[in-house]
């Protein structure tokens, strides 16, 4: 798992799971945004097994960064893209 850099905002060591960078080079998504999504989320959810969901529209699509809260660092599990209408409210 490659340590990426600190979360300013979270002060927090922001760490990709295998599984997580594998998605991105398949789905065409660069850390960058996740970074940002982390970073500045618009909506941060409750996920499934005590897990979280950033959220952040860049562009037309929706960012979902599906992450662990750990106490030292943030463990990025998995991310995608969406339609932002599927999981934001209007």
């Amino acid at each position: 798992m490659p340590t990426i850099r600190l979360c300013k905002l979270l002060m927090k060591e922001i760490r990709f799971h295998e599984h997580a960078g594998e998605k991105m080079r398949r789905r065409g998504i660069i850390k960058g945004l996740a970074l940002k999504t982390l970073e500045n989320p618009e909506e941060v959810k409750e996920g499934k097994y005590g897990r979280k969901i950033a959220q952040k529209v860049f562009g037309e699509y929706l960012l979902r960064v599906i992450f662990e809260d750990h106490e030292n660092f943030i463990l990025v599990i998995t991310l995608y893209l969406t339609k932002p209408r599927r999981y934001l409210r209007e």
